[in-house]
């Protein structure tokens, strides 16, 4: 191999490379020749120190090439010649840590740890999956130190169920990120979490569900500061009433066949029109066509999703009052009225979004996001989920990830 052959361990001369017959690397080593001088004179007495033992210590580190690296170092031992003093030490390592392994190939366990299931990364790095937890848990704990604790400008409040049980999910929605998961969702434990916040007063809008319990530890926490209860919830909401319709309307026909048709088209029904492909909106057509009592539930629930196109709150509003009066003097359908219940229960929530336009639905996101990683470690702890949750953006930073954040602060 060629002279001065460099594996970015700066303390070390690679004397030799062998290659098994499995392909892995094995890279022998030994300390640079100006670092052992520190060896040659005894710290405690001032006496020459010879060589006590030499080893061959075996070490892993990262893989190379997608070959399996391996270090042969050729470790010394030193003892002091002056048999009063009898002083031992061995060659110290500053990329090697106390185990087997480089310190850069623990700090890439760690990460990937963090990025992926451990027992991925146990596979990947021939390791037991309790090795590699530890390893992620003496990272949450570096990482813990170093995250930042804030009250952002935009808290969005939501839940996600995992294993029979909720959980509460506190979002930067203008960061779009997860600032914290707590082990439940009640009031209580939502107004401790908003409490612990330092400068809290920095928050503006807190964007959230339908959960009265949110809404009132919002209130109680910071009072005056807008809930917004953003399209992505109302519109589901929506979506629910209308395909009450559909199955209600549904069960009154009697051929089979076309209740399974109606079952398995009821997407076109729930989505918007402005979403579907044009043989979707043909399909549509047909449908409505062929099953006219879809047609006024249909029409109705379009033009409540109009009203988001509405310029400002007061435009919104009457938008809204106007649809409640065509859907009972003019269509006399009543078929919307557990949704009109709703809205007027959240009236203030509702329209307090057109004077904050935030949206939860990343959130919405996040969560979905939570449940793949939940399930692909099948059923990590809740402290481990959490902080691969909370701390994964820190990682992420440091692996290459651009913060693009920055440019946000010229606006």
């Amino acid at each position: 191999m060629p002279d001065n052959y460099d594996i970015g361990l700066p303390e070390f001369d690679v004397i030799d490379r062998k290659e098994s017959s499995s392909g892995d690397y094995v890279y022998v080593l030994k300390l640079k020749d100006e670092l052992k001088e520190q060896y040659k004179t005894c710290p405690q007495c001032g006496a020459r120190m010879h060589v006590h033992k030499k080893s061959v210590r075996k070490i892993r580190d990262l893989n190379e090439r997608g070959h399996n690296v391996g270090l042969a170092i050729q470790a010394v031992r030193y003892r002091c010649s002056n048999k009063d003093c009898g002083y031992i030490c061995s060659e110290e390592y500053p990329s090697i840590d106390s185990g087997k392994m480089t310190i850069r190939l623990r700090e890439s366990i760690k990460e990937d740890a963090f990025l992926a299931p451990f027992k991925e990364v146990a596979d990947k790095y021939a390791l037991s999956v309790p090795t590699v937890a530890l390893l992620f848990k003496e990272k949450a704990d570096e990482l813990r130190k170093e995250a930042e604790v804030y009250a952002p400008r935009v808290l969005g409040i939501d839940e996600v169920h995992l294993d029979r049980k909720y959980y509460g999910v506190f979002v930067d929605i203008e960061r779009r990120s997860i600032i914290e998961i707590t082990k439940s969702r009640s009031k209580a434990t939502v107004k401790a979490y908003i409490n612990s916040l330092p400068n809290k007063e920095n928050i503006i809008a807190v964007t959230m569900d339908m959960w009265a319990q949110y809404r009132d530890a919002v209130h109680d926490t910071l009072p005056g500061v807008p809930v917004v209860i953003d399209k992505f919830h109302v519109i589901k909401e929506l979506n629910a009433q209308m395909d009450a319709v559909r199955a209600s309307i549904s069960n009154d026909i009697r051929e089979r066949e076309a209740r399974t048709a109606l079952k398995n088209n009821r997407f076109l029904l729930l989505k918007g029109t402005e979403n579907l492909t044009p043989l979707q909106v043909q399909k549509l057509r047909e449908l409505l066509e062929k099953y006219p009592k879809f047609s006024d539930p249909y029409d109705m629930k379009e033009i409540f999703r109009a009203i988001y196109l509405s310029e400002s709150r007061a435009e919104a509003e009457a938008t809204y009052e106007e649809w409640v009066r065509i859907l009972h003097d003019e269509k006399h359908l009543t078929c919307f009225d557990s949704f009109i219940n709703t809205v007027n229960r959240w009236h203030t929530e509702i329209f307090n979004y057109f004077d904050y336009p935030y949206t939860n639905a990343q959130t919405e996101s996040m969560n979905n996001r939570i449940r793949e990683i939940d399930g692909a470690g099948r059923g990590y702890s809740f402290e481990v989920l959490r902080d691969k949750m909370v701390l994964r953006p820190y990682v992420a930073r440091r692996s290459g990830a651009v913060d693009f954040s920055v440019l946000d602060e010229d606006d």
